[in-house]
């Protein structure tokens, strides 16, 4: 039985294999107090750091900073900001640390559409200037949440040269077709002759002129995810219960694997899917 927040503290550090449920529910049920914020900023700023999570006596990475991201969806601040989209820059193949951090990118921005939908756009911004191809596109989610405000910014980013994930942010605003984004996409199409984007720019350009008939609108994936965390990863339990070998922090989904998501469908032909 968990004790305190030291004892949860500890038992989700040192925890090798399985899932800590009863540590992460008692975290999750406790007061946002700042010793909570400075671990869960911690756990996100070293997710990927060799050091700060990982077991000398198995030579592995601990799966830690994923089990405080479980945490962090009852504990959303603006002190995350920084720290998740941090998340977006490190080259690491799609793992189950990705998947949390995009679930929380969309509770986030649920929760703070202004600021953290500003936050975001100032990321791509800086990404794009420094002609960054880390894959940030994943925190194009918080997206579905910006304020009609926000929107003339939204469509200046598509003026940017350099542009590594434009297909990627073209869906997500094809999906919202909000203010104006049916005449940006007409305007910057010539810009892509040629270019696969300009089969993707098209393609929205006639369904927002209603010649497709067949479109599906995308949503955040926050609101398609079952918000009970044990749902969600109890269907996963057998990548965390290894019996011959532990298992790393960052476990890689494989293709045909079931979907993360939920959704019942194997992750090649669902998030895969949509994340290519």
């Amino acid at each position: 039985m968990i004790r305190s927040t030291e004892h949860a503290f500890e038992t989700i550090d040192t925890q090798l294999k399985g899932i800590p449920y009863e540590a992460i529910d008692f975290l999750r049920n406790q007061e946002n107090s700042e010793e909570l914020r400075k671990k869960l900023v911690f756990a996100f700023t070293n997710a990927y750091n060799g050091e700060a999570y990982y077991s000398d006596e198995y030579r592995v990475m601990l799966p830690a900073p994923l089990w405080y991201c479980i945490v962090a969806e009852k504990h959303l601040s603006e002190e995350l900001f920084e720290p998740l989209l941090e998340l977006f820059t490190v080259e690491e193949d799609w793992d189950l640390m990705n998947e949390q951090a995009v679930y929380l990118a969309g509770l986030l921005a649920r929760k703070y559409p202004e600021q953290f939908v500003d936050k975001v756009l100032g990321f791509i911004e800086e990404n794009i200037k420094s002609d960054n191809k880390k894959p940030y596109l994943y925190c194009f989610e918080a997206l579905y949440y910006a304020t009609e405000e926000q929107f003339d910014r939204i469509h200046s980013i598509l003026d940017k040269e350099n542009f590594h994930w434009v297909d990627h942010y073209i869906r997500v605003l094809g999906d919202l077709q909000r203010n104006n984004t049916l005449q940006k996409f007409k305007e910057i199409l010539p810009k892509f002759e040629g270019k696969h984007t300009a089969v993707e720019l098209q393609y929205y350009i006639d369904v927002m002129e209603g010649k497709v008939s067949d479109f599906q609108k995308g949503t955040a994936f926050c609101e398609m995810r079952d918000a009970e965390w044990k749902n969600h990863y109890q269907q996963m339990e057998h990548i965390f219960a290894s019996s011959e070998s532990p298992v790393e922090q960052g476990t890689k989904i494989n293709r045909n694997d079931p979907c993360p998501c939920g959704s019942g469908k194997k992750y090649k032909q669902c998030c895969l899917k949509n994340m290519s």
